[in-house]
């Protein structure tokens, strides 16, 4: 599998190069990027401006949220239309092949025709996509209190039935065990799905003194760090399965008070290594030793950042 540094939720947000120094001396395979600023930076100063920090590390795009809401009006939605071919760049120029897309639980147009919309649109979008080997994840969503008038998708019930009505190989589940269980989900609904239906993998348990009738984010907890974690079970079950893709710790920044983030992104390194390895997590998970070969990758991205310094103002001038 793919070991990603899922940065949302974390509390190890940083500039793009401070992300990718911490992917590549924790050993991660690839990282999460903010694609909407990667194509703002494409559009100001070109790809290679654009992809610098990354191919300069040599680090995969592990994955990335697609900037659209798919139901969206006509225009909007042609307007991020237009954005995919430089997507589509990016993603291979940086060896990125999966994306995902979260689904609102709400929306101002009746449900039928809002899910009519968003199977035309994502089998569409699962069509284009998938012409250049990038797959499409749909995420749930937690409810919000600002719902709109017409509920969407808010159940894991409904979002497997979605993906189901969209029909499209190339289009499956941005699987989120956290918020898996906080929409309805059950392990068997997951067991039901094929391992190729899986388009990555985010791990969080809800915490045990939770209620499970109003969970927040702050709910999540690492996971295996209780008995029972169905984030592992989910884990060795898709393993078991043959599922070879991504997986990333999805945790919340509570869950981490008071820590470095160095000792964040190591903690969660070790812990995936372990789940990969088949290693028993019920020992305290160690931060992971970083090895002095990893000093020349960390200059190579300290180097772009300061390029990166006075190219952020040359983006801004060209804004």
């Amino acid at each position: 599998m793919e070991k990603i540094l899922n940065t949302q939720g974390l509390g190890v947000a940083g500039r793009q190069n401070e992300l990718i120094e911490l992917a590549l001396t924790y050993k991660f395979k690839g990282v999460e990027v903010d694609m909407e600023d990667l194509v703002g930076r494409h559009d100001a100063m070109g790809k290679e401006f654009a992809c610098q920090f990354l191919q300069s590390a040599k680090i995969d795009l592990g994955t990335f949220q697609l900037p659209v809401n798919i139901g969206a009006s006509d225009s909007d939605y042609a307007n991020f239309e237009s954005k995919i071919p430089t997507i589509v760049a990016l993603c291979e120029a940086l060896s990125g092949s999966r994306c995902y897309v979260v689904i609102e639980t709400s929306s101002d147009t009746a449900f039928q025709e809002n899910f009519e919309r968003h199977r035309v649109r994502l089998h569409s979008l699962g069509e284009t996509l998938g012409k250049n080997d990038i797959k499409v994840g749909l995420a749930l969503q937690q409810v919000g209190p600002n719902e709109l008038e017409n509920k969407f998708i808010q159940t894991a019930e409904e979002m497997l039935t979605l993906i189901k009505t969209v029909g499209h190989d190339n289009v499956g589940l941005a699987l989120d065990t956290w918020q898996w269980v906080a929409a309805g989900g059950a392990m068997d609904q997951v067991s039901e799905l094929k391992p190729n239906q899986i388009t990555e993998l985010r791990l969080a348990d809800v915490c045990e003194n939770a209620d499970p009738a109003n969970l927040s984010k702050g709910d999540r907890v690492m996971p295996g760090a209780q008995e029972n974690s169905l984030s592992v079970a989910v884990y060795n079950a898709l393993q078991s399965a043959g599922y070879d893709g991504s997986v990333s710790v999805a945790t919340d920044v509570r869950t981490f008070s008071g820590a470095y983030r160095d000792d964040v992104v190591a903690k969660i390194s070790r812990l995936l290594e372990r789940l990969i390895a088949n290693e028993s997590l019920s020992d305290p998970v160690p931060a992971a030793p970083v090895e002095e070969e990893d000093s020349t990758e960390g200059e190579v991205v300290e180097a772009a950042a300061a390029e990166g310094a006075e190219s952020k103002e040359s983006v801004a001038a060209a804004e």
